[in-house]
């Protein structure tokens, strides 16, 4: 289907039931049905002739379809942020062997998991809890705006910047692996996995 112009009415003629049947909807409704009926493997005329059939009230068919295509674009909404909410970037992070981390945007350390502690541990004196990653300093390469950004145009595909991390007098400076937060939009945030030492 060519792109229609989403807020637009277009008409469309579907043969379904033996009947010809016509039907005016935005181009964004028609945009979603197509959607509907391929995750569920049928054609748009099945579609609509199962609708009919168990159709009850005075509303037309149109209304009818209107109405269903926005229930089962809610029902893939919910199933979806379920999924996310299963599994969120903590839960990534900590099951993940590798030292790892959430990042905010303004470059906050939200979670770590434990291999990231122990990593720092190992390597920094007197780093003996998780309250004393307060006075961890971690500079980035790249400025984690654009990272994050990068991955946002390039459909979330992993970046990978260099980073040092300060305690004290001492450096250690690596390389990082991120990827997108799922759950965090707004202010966005990355996962981190340490992939390397210099």
């Amino acid at each position: 289907m060519p792109d229609l112009d989403p807020f637009k009415p277009h008409f469309r003629a579907i043969n379904s039931d033996g009947k010809r049947r016509g039907f005016r909807l935005e181009g964004v409704f028609w945009r979603a049905l197509e959607i509907v009926t391929q995750r569920q493997g049928i054609s748009v005329a099945e579609y609509i002739s199962r609708l009919n059939s168990v159709r009850t009230g005075d509303s037309g068919l149109s209304s009818h379809l209107r109405a269903s295509i926005m229930e089962q674009v809610l029902v893939q909404h919910e199933q979806l942020t379920e999924r996310l909410d299963k599994s969120n970037s903590r839960t990534i992070v900590a099951a993940c062997p590798i030292p790892g981390f959430i990042i905010s945007v303004d470059k906050r350390i939200l979670f770590q998991n434990s291999a990231f502690l122990m990593y720092l541990q190992t390597r920094f004196t007197g780093m003996d809890s998780v309250e004393a990653l307060s006075n961890v300093k971690l500079t980035l390469e790249a400025p984690l705006v654009e990272l994050i950004e990068d991955m946002k145009r390039d459909s979330g595909r992993p970046k990978y910047t260099g980073f040092a991390v300060g305690h004290g007098e001492r450096r250690l400076r690596g390389r990082l692996s991120m990827a997108l937060a799922p759950e965090m939009d707004d202010p966005p945030g990355a996962i981190a996995f340490v992939s390397g030492t210099a």
